[in-house]
Parts: structure tokens; sequence; C-alpha cells
């Protein structure tokens, strides 16, 4: 009892730790790009209330993530965002860890995974959030009436991270609301008045949201909405056979698996309503691969909660205890999948470069280049601004104000080369050059490479290429 008491408290300890000397390494050889970049930017280049009324609205994020850079961003360097990351990505693990009654061997397993340890993780943006959050809400959730109010909290700042999982909180307001109301005539006088007073906090939480985050008409990214149920089937099981396995078949087998246990246990719902909600979004309106870590995330915490939870009497106590043992083998398989993208992609940060936007700064830098006219074209060139305090590009903003991408249809950066070329500046930085390795009147600097690993490939190429104009003396690096 004792050995066993002592483990309960070493096993977690150690891999936390484990956990934190890893991320760290990774972190340490990650280099920030375009979408770490610009969140960092917004968060440094605007006052609060532009930030809430104006910025967030061309973003499609919501404000909680750049309200956790509003400060850091103003006083420290620009990789203090990878510090923030880390040390909220070791909490969310630390909360798991400690604070949700899962399985042991699941706990010790899923801080490894890949959106945990990586993908929301070493990548320094708002999703970094949501391991955390969902973790707490899990540690809760037996009591959720009972403590209702922190509940509904946390469902706040669920939807304060992403609109994706502002979609889910509202499914999980629901879902609790409607236990709450076939229970009405068990609950108090008191009880009532709590739980009316924290549905009506979230309500007001979600006018704000709506309100700081309507698409305004000028907007270039995301525009219009996709309304077919036949994108919704393709676009829902692309992303559940990716968050799964990647191997349709096998991705299928788990999926029929964990609903019927979901079933078995009496989560059915819990895990299905917020993840069809973020699932139509997806199909709706728009998602990345990065958005994947969302609905793994949450069949992940329903699974834990299922695992750990007691028999609904739903199944026979000999067929419940065979099929826990199968959804058991599915959870392994599955994080099996994880760890190995996990380790691929940590492994490829590790060896090259995920942005080439630090190498650009540096040249910059090393080549007294600040003060002369620099141009770059796309947004993919944003990852080199936050490594100066203003600015630098003269075609962007008129070469002052924001260093952000402004996505509006008119954003202030001139984007043509022949203009460009016609101004003749001292540097033109080419964000995604493909073969372009000539400028007329310009020599080629050199490739800087950066690649966006994912899993266990590479999923894009964000290079810049740099042009130095033909009469300038400085040397080929």
């Amino acid at each position: 009892m004792g050995r066993e008491k002592l483990m309960g408290k070493t096993l977690p300890a150690l891999m936390l730790g484990v956990y934190v000397v890893f991320l760290s390494a990774v972190v340490v050889h990650h280099e920030p790009w375009a979408d770490e970049a610009q969140a960092w930017l917004i968060a440094r280049d605007s006052g609060l209330i532009e930030l809430l009324a104006q910025r967030l609205r061309y973003e499609g994020h919501p404000a909680l993530w750049y309200l956790v850079l509003f400060l850091p961003s103003k006083v420290l360097p620009y990789r203090a965002i990878s510090v923030i990351s880390v040390l909220l990505a070791s909490l969310g693990v630390w909360v798991l860890l400690y604070r949700t009654s899962f399985p042991r061997w699941f706990r010790l397993l899923l801080p490894f995974s890949y959106f945990v340890f990586y993908q929301y993780a070493a990548i320094a943006r708002s999703y970094v959030l949501l391991p955390g959050l969902f973790f707490l809400l899990a540690s809760i959730y037996e009591g959720r009436h009972e403590r209702v109010g922190l509940f509904v909290f946390l469902l706040c700042l669920l939807a304060y991270t992403s609109v994706y999982t502002a979609l889910m909180a509202g499914c999980l307001l629901s879902l609790h609301a409607l236990e709450f109301w076939r229970r009405w005539g068990t609950w108090s006088s008191q009880e009532k008045r709590r739980h009316g007073l924290a549905y009506a906090a979230f309500g007001v939480m979600a006018l704000l949201l709506v309100a700081h985050l309507w698409q305004p008409e000028d907007s270039s990214f995301a525009r219009g909405y996709h309304l077919s149920l036949s994108r919704f089937w393709r676009v829902g099981w692309q992303t559940l056979n990716a968050i799964l396995t990647e191997r349709a078949l096998l991705s299928a087998i788990i999926l029929g698996i964990s609903l019927l246990w979901f079933w078995a246990r009496g989560m059915l719902s819990l895990y299905v309503i917020p993840t069809l909600g973020v699932l139509f979004l997806f199909s709706a309106k728009y998602m990345n691969s990065w958005h994947e870590g969302i609905p793994f995330l949450w069949w992940a915490t329903v699974m834990g909660l299922s695992l750990a939870s007691r028999s609904s009497g739903r199944l026979p106590g000999k067929m419940e205890t065979w099929l826990r043992g199968i959804t058991t083998i599915a959870c392994l398989v599955v994080l099996g999948f994880h760890l190995y993208w996990a380790a691929a992609v940590s492994l490829s940060d590790w060896r090259g470069s995920y942005s080439g936007g630090g190498a650009v700064a540096r040249y910059i830098k090393e080549q007294k280049l600040e003060g002369k006219r620099i141009y770059a074209t796309s947004f993919w060139t944003t990852a080199i601004q936050p490594y100066f305090r203003r600015n630098i590009f003269a075609n962007h903003n008129v070469g002052h104000g924001a260093a952000y991408w402004l996505w509006a249809l008119e954003n202030g950066r001139m984007e043509d080369r022949e203009q460009i070329l016609r101004d003749a500046p001292e540097l033109i930085v080419i964000g995604r050059p493909g073969d372009l390795r000539e400028l007329p009147g310009y020599r080629f600097v050199g490739l800087f490479e950066g690649n966006l690993y994912w899993k266990d490939r590479i999923k894009e190429q964000n290079h810049f290429g740099v042009f130095r104009r033909k009469e300038s003396s400085e040397p080929l690096p």
C-alpha cells in the first residue's frame, strides 16, 4: 500500500518533469512562424480598446490569447512567446496528471500525444490554452452542478480561446441546462438562482464575443459559408480519421468502439454533440490541419471521463468488462500513433527550420540594413517582423505604424512586383518564392528555409527568397 501510494506521487512528478524537459528541448530549436508572429504583433502594436474592438474582427480569434500576450509583448523579446507557451502547456499537463481522475496509464501517455506535446505546446498559438481548459473541465465534471459558477467560468474561458471551442462551450452549456431542467423539481430555490445567474453570465459573454468578432465587410479571410451535407460528411470523416490513426478502416473501427463505449457509460451525447458542432463549423466556415486537435482533445477528455466513471448499467457486467478491454486497446492504438507523430515532428523541428523568419532577421541586423528600404511580399514575411521593435518593411503601412498583417481587402501592403522593382529598395524579401532566383537589377542573396512540419511529414514550405540591389557592395554570405 505504501509503495502504491509512493508510485502514485512519483510517477506523475517524473512524467511532468520529462514532459517539461523534452518540450523545452524542442522549443529551443523551434523558430516561430507567421501565425505565431501575427498574434504577438497584434498584442504588441495595439492598444487594449483597439485590440478588442477592431483588430480581432479581422483575425476571427477571441481575445484570451492576445490578452495573455498583451503585457509581455510590450516589454519582453519575441522569444518570450515560446516560454509562455511551454509554461501554459506544462500547467495543462499538471492539471491532467494531478487533478483528473483518468486512469493512470491514460494520464501518463496523453501528455506525449501529438497535439498535447507538440502542436498545442511547441507551437505558440492560442490553442496552447485548450488542453488545460479541457482537463480543468474534466476535473470538476462530476460536480458540475454543485460548482456551476466555476463550470460556466471555464466554459467562458473556453469560448474566449477559439471560435470552435466557443461553439463547443455553447453545446456543453446546453447539455448542462438540459440536465438541470430534467431535475428541476429537485433543486432548491437558491440552486435555481445560482444556475440562472451562471447561465445569464454566459449569455452576456456570448454577446460580447459576437460583438468583437463580427466579421467586417472588408475582411479578406475565410469569407462566406459552405452549407453542404456532402461537404460536412467529407470534412467530418477526414478530420476524425486524421485525429485517430490516418488509416481509414482502423479509424472507423476505433470510432465505432468509442461510440459504443460512450453509450455504455452514458456519455454519448457529451461526446457527439460538441464534436458535431465543431465539425459543422469546420465544414461551413474554415478549418486547417492544426484545428484537428480540438476534436482530438475532446475525444480524449470524454474517453478519460468514461474510463473513470461508474457503470451506467446499460450492459451486463461481463459484456461491459469485455468492452472496456477492447476500448483500452483502441485507446492504446490511437495513443501509439500520436506518440510516433509527436516524436517524428519533434525530431524534424530539432534538425530543420520551421521558419526562416529568424534567419532573415539576423541577416538584416548583421548587414546593418534596418534603416534601409526593405520591401516584402505575402503574409508569411510577418514571421520576420517581431524581431524588430517597429515595422521594417517600407511597403507595409507606408513604412511606419503597426507591423502585423491586416486581413482586409485594402491592407496597406503594396505587393505589385513591378512597382517594387521600380521603387528599387535596398532589399526585397519574397515569401514562398518557389523557383524564383532572379530579379532584374538584384542579386539573389539566398533561400532562407522554413518547413511547416506536420506529424511525420512536411505540410508546407515557408521559405524566404532574399534579394539585394546589385550596386550594393555587400558580400554574399
